[in-house]
């Protein structure tokens, strides 16, 4: 199984910043090598032409004539009978001034001056780093997606499966439950719970099979609030079960354009979620209030709220801190919002407890 985005992220991070380290060591030896050859090329240069002037004015090959030379050059200089001068190195070149005398420069050993105070080397280093940051970037955005689609790949494989070997089964449950004729109130309620849990088990499917294959809403005028109502319902007995009281305060009806099934699908993992925050038992508050650009729900709860690095990748794909979990409900919930027109935001009350802010263009009035 490959690494989760978050791990994936940690290793290419630093994978990047040993690069940059290591291509910030090798700038830093290519421009001090450019700096020794650069001052080699000067010195070479400056030893011929001071060679060439004494030749051409046929000054006197004198100590009092290096010495002088010396001061206007700022290097030793010394004049030797020819065939006598030491082998040339970097800091010392011999140059043959006639048949009889060799001309010796001798300069002091080169220190590098290469400081990030100098703008040159100041500006190739932040150029390098700047290239540097782009290109990775670059690459971990795409190693990233290429990631995510093998996992999206796998799981269109997955979804597909389920959806076959599932929903023939799911049918024809929920139609004997249909056909099915309670002869008291226990019966009826058994009956209304199997077409509630087949209801779930059908609203998995299609949630993973949207997670592999999104598809456009179908878009109907629609009341948020009845649609809310109708997910609670629905989960009473598993909230009732987990000690969990539901409570919705939303003023009805709230108009949207909005795809009733995926709503609902969304609405369920919040609540689920919620509801599994709170394994002691708890409150989950439905809200909601207009807001300039549509309406604001929030889905609040008792729990213990989320960690620092879930309200950083909460709803990313197969991002989970749960034990067991899969890490897609949040990210299919944000994928349906956002095909809405609409935004999702984590965040945690200063009180204790989970916030989730849902925000949705209403129907004009």
């Amino acid at each position: 199984m490959s690494a989760s985005p978050h791990k994936l992220r940690l290793t290419l991070g630093l994978g990047f910043l040993a690069f940059i380290i290591a291509g910030s060591l090798l700038l830093l030896a290519w421009l001090r090598q450019r700096e020794r050859e650069e001052s080699n090329h000067l010195f070479q240069a400056l030893a011929q032409a001071d060679a060439e002037f004494v030749r051409r004015m046929n000054l006197p090959r004198s100590g009092k004539l290096a010495q002088d030379l010396e001061q206007l050059l700022g290097m030793q200089i010394e004049f030797r009978p020819a065939g006598t001068a030491p082998a040339n190195t970097e800091d010392r070149l011999t140059i043959r001034l006639d048949e009889k005398n060799d001309m010796i420069f001798t300069r002091t050993p080169v220190v590098s001056s290469l400081s990030l105070r100098d703008p040159a080397t100041l500006n190739a280093f932040i150029a390098f780093w700047l290239i540097s940051g782009l290109m990775g970037w670059l690459l971990v955005r795409e190693r990233l997606k290429r990631a995510q689609s093998e996992r999206l790949a796998m799981l269109g494989l997955v979804a597909t499966s389920l959806a076959h070997d599932i929903k023939n089964p799911l049918a024809s449950i929920q139609l004997h439950a249909q056909l099915m004729t309670p002869q008291n109130e226990e019966d009826a309620q058994a009956i209304k719970l199997i077409e509630n849990e087949s209801e779930v088990i059908a609203g998995l499917v299609n949630q993973w099979l949207h997670l592999a294959n999104p598809l456009p809403p179908k878009l109907t005028k629609l009341d948020l609030t009845d649609c809310i109502r109708g997910v609670a319902r629905n989960i009473e007995a598993q909230a009732r079960h987990a000690g969990v009281e539901v409570e919705i305060n939303l003023p009805s009806p709230i108009w949207i354009m909005g795809d009733s099934q995926r709503l609902a699908q969304a609405v369920r993992n919040l609540m689920i979620n919620a509801i599994q925050a709170m394994p002691r038992g708890g409150r989950l508050i439905v809200s909601g209030q207009p807001a300039e650009s549509g309406f604001e729900l929030r889905f609040a709860d008792s729990g213990t709220g989320f960690s620092e690095l879930a309200l950083a990748q909460g709803t990313e794909l197969f991002f989970t801190e749960k034990e067991g979990g899969m890490g897609v409900g949040l990210n299919i919930v944000s994928s349906i919002i956002t095909a809405h027109g609409g935004t999702l935001k984590l965040q945690n009350d200063p009180k204790g407890g989970a916030v989730i802010i849902v925000l949705l263009p209403l129907l004009p009035a």
